[in-house]
């Protein structure tokens, strides 16, 4: 017959016949194809909502693990997730020393693993997964002075922390299925190290390893499917001071405000308030818009940005 000519000449037909569930005629009988699940359909799991699923932020009551909860930044971020209204989320942190950490934070709500990431006495594998089974969001600020001073000893230095260390807790991750959100703070100039004030800064190859660290999160993020984020600030100033560095001596707590400028790579140049940084870390866990990111942040004299703002800052890049 004529139809069945047209049929059998026009590609598209057997697609939108699949797609629209269309009975078929022919020699006066008709049957149905069977009913082909969409990605955008609801019901059963999809590919695409899968992919979605696991790139999503932490929820109320999740686990986020946080390596370097000591550190000034990270002291702010784990007491803006602890203060997050309603949250009530369960905070692990990852420390060298557990004692010490738990007199520095001071919140009985949160649980210390003591692990060491460097020396001789450095954690297994095993254990820097343990830490993290269960959790949705985890958080690396962790550091040392970018040349060389007591907080090397013990073999603290920028390839043991930035690198080393710092691909170790990535691929961990990668083995933990709850992760969705991994957020890593590093440093403005890590791709600009044959520019000034960065060829100076990168004397001892601290900014070398902080990319190194970068790029190891973004290949375990790439093999998991989870979401990463990394923050590279300017000259981190304001309390807590934990760094052994000019902004510590003279106490420079930068501007009244906590606004920020955001760009996505690496083209800033500028101080950032430690508070302001620590607020963008949180964002990168909490907010739909901040899905596989790396930007600059500097701080400047206006207010805070909003929960819209940040995602509006997110959709920019």
């Amino acid at each position: 017959p004529q139809s069945f000519i047209m049929m059998r000449n026009n590609s598209l037909l057997p697609i939108l016949l699949i797609a629209l569930q269309l009975p078929l005629c022919c020699t006066g009988f008709a049957f149905q194809l069977p009913k082909i699940q969409m990605p955008w359909e609801g019901g059963t799991t999809s590919i695409l909502s899968s992919t979605t699923n696991k790139k999503s932020p932490i929820k109320s009551n999740d686990k986020v693990v946080i390596f370097g909860a000591t550190g000034g930044v990270g002291q702010l971020v784990t007491k803006k997730l602890s203060a997050r209204d309603g949250k009530n989320y369960q905070l692990t942190i990852a420390a060298r020393d557990a004692a010490r950490a738990k007199e520095t934070l001071d919140n009985d709500n949160i649980d210390v693993v003591e692990l060491n990431l460097v020396g001789d006495n450095k954690a297994t594998d095993a254990e820097l997964q343990a830490a993290i089974e269960g959790a949705t969001g985890v958080v690396v600020s962790v550091g040392t002075t970018a040349f060389p001073t007591k907080r090397w000893d013990g073999g603290n230095n920028p390839k043991a922390i930035d690198m080393e260390a710092v691909t170790r807790i990535a691929n961990a991750a990668s083995n933990v299925d709850t992760v969705r959100r991994m957020v890593l703070l590093t440093s403005v100039g890590v791709s600009r190290t044959n520019q000034m004030p960065f060829l100076i800064l990168n004397l001892f190859g601290v900014l070398d390893a902080k990319r190194a660290g970068e790029d190891a999160v973004k290949s375990a993020a790439g093999e998991a499917g989870f979401s990463y984020s990394i923050v590279r600030p300017g000259r981190l100033v304001g309390g807590p001071y934990t760094n052994l560095d000019l902004a510590n001596l003279f106490k420079i707590e930068g501007g009244a405000e906590n606004g920020v400028d955001v760009a996505g790579g690496d083209v800033l140049l500028g101080d950032c308030k430690r508070d302001a940084c620590a607020e963008a870390v949180v964002q990168c866990l909490e907010n739909d818009s901040c899905v596989d990111l790396e930007f600059s942040l500097v701080s400047n004299e206006d207010t805070a940005l909003t929960n819209d703002g940040w995602s509006s800052a997110f959709t920019s890049m």
